[in-house]
């Protein structure tokens, strides 16, 4: 009984086999080329250049065998019902998502350049389909007589414009069609070095349609919630690449009154791709920071010795250790700037300061030194008084001798001097490396 039902199905079996091969047979007849020099042709680059002819008839050398006849009658229907005419209607295309690969940071040109691909998507209802009659949900096409944005960066360098390729051009059988281009843009940049070596920098490329006011971009929710943007492996060097963002379109167009003056003056509806990027500053706490503030810390502290040789030679001590740091500041500084670093004022007002002190403190005590017989005035006696019991780490004591008083005045000059640069280093070191 067994044995019947089995040679019984086993003729279905076969046919079905049968059916099968004879299936792939058909598509892998299909998927050849009809010219023995397509793969030379391919090789050279026609499959891009000249794709409707290549792709019809180089399938295989130019791999586009997917989806079999079906998918060329359809794409043959669809260039045969296509109409290319304009209703001067502005066409809203979407961006979809953006990916950077790679990004270029030329601070000596002051140019960036930036390289990535971005996917756009738009709706054409020229290009649907009924999926029940032709069995086919999404098609890629080879040729360009259906819409597409003529996209063009408009704020890059005149003689290194960016370029936008397509790659893949796709729809579904609704009429929504997908976009996957290639970009490379380039834009001159002006540094901002006001908190170098930690600084931050913003750079936006703008992109437009070549027919200006004919398409209109929006950003679509996920790129805009940042789920649509790829940002982790991109390849840069020196810095990190912290955020990304695509801005609407505004759909403008503002004209100045007095257009004799500037007939030119008309913003278009463009969309902008910004990135922000920090410098991978490693060393800078330990090789610009540190040295700061420790001779810092070394100009205040020398009051404690108070007009001995032991503060002179801190301060001199300091004043060659930031002109060692300065030199070494100096290596790490770019080129060029159009604006002064934070460091660099700091380092500055550092090294002025401690001149200050060191020349200060000699002329004091040169004057704690005098033999002038004659006392100090009495008001300069009081106000000295008034600021050892202010700040009271005066050690020399009293002695009603005039000589005794000249020292007691110097010294107290000494502890004002110190306490005025004090005061500076606070402010300064507050408004460089805390705010």
């Amino acid at each position: 009984m067994y044995i019947s039902k089995s040679y019984f199905c086993l003729p279905f079996l076969t046919l079905l086999v049968i059916k099968i091969q004879s299936k792939d047979q058909n598509l892998i007849s299909s998927c050849v080329d009809s010219d023995l020099k397509c793969s030379l042709w391919a090789s050279q680059g026609e499959c891009q250049s000249n794709a409707m002819w290549m792709m019809a008839n180089c399938r295989r050398s130019c791999q586009s065998c997917q989806g079999g006849d079906r998918a060329w009658k359809l794409r043959q229907h669809l260039a045969q019902t296509y109409t290319n005419s304009s209703t001067n209607a502005t066409r809203v295309v979407n961006v979809e998502s953006v990916r950077l690969n790679h990004v270029e940071m030329d601070e000596v040109k002051q140019m960036v350049k930036v390289f990535g691909r971005m996917v756009f998507s738009w709706n054409d209802s020229k290009v649907s389909w009924d999926k029940d009659q032709w069995g086919i949900s999404w098609l890629n096409f080879y040729w360009v007589q259906i819409f597409t944005p003529q996209l063009v960066q408009i704020n890059g360098p005149a003689n290194n414009p960016g370029t936008i390729t397509s790659k893949v051009l796709a729809a579904n059988y609704t009429g929504q069609v997908y976009m996957w281009t290639d970009f490379n843009f380039a834009v001159p940049y002006n540094f901002v070095y006001t908190e170098y070596p930690n600084d931050y920098q913003k750079v936006c490329f703008k992109f437009d349609d070549k027919r200006y006011f004919s398409v209109r971009f929006t950003v679509s929710p996920e790129l805009n919630n940042k789920q649509h943007a790829e940002l982790t492996e991109v390849h840069i060097s020196g810095w990190t690449v912290e955020n990304l963002s695509v801005t609407d379109s505004k759909y403008v167009i503002s004209i100045l009154g007095d257009w004799k003056r500037d007939p030119f003056d008309i913003e278009t509806n463009n969309c902008e791709l910004c990135i922000g990027l920090r410098r991978n500053a490693v060393y800078y706490y330990s090789e610009i920071m540190l040295p700061a503030l420790v001779t810092t810390l070394l100009s205040v502290s020398s009051v404690l010795f108070q007009l001995s040789y032991t503060q002179n030679g801190i301060l001199a001590f300091s004043i060659l250790s930031q002109i060692l740091s300065l030199i070494l500041l100096n290596t790490r500084m770019p080129t060029y700037t159009s604006t002064t670093p934070e460091i660099v004022i700091y380092a500055g007002f550092n090294l002025s300061a401690t001149a200050i002190l060191f020349i200060g403190s000699l002329v004091l005590r040169k004057l704690s030194l005098s033999t002038n017989r004659v006392p100090p005035p009495h008001r300069l006696t009081i106000f000295c008084d008034f600021i050892d019991r202010i700040i009271p780490i005066n050690g020399k004591e009293t002695d009603s001798s005039s000589t005794s008083e000249y020292s007691r005045m110097a010294h107290s000059f000494n502890i004002l001097l110190y306490a005025i640069a004090t005061f500076a280093y606070i402010i300064a070191i507050t408004a460089v490396f805390i705010i």
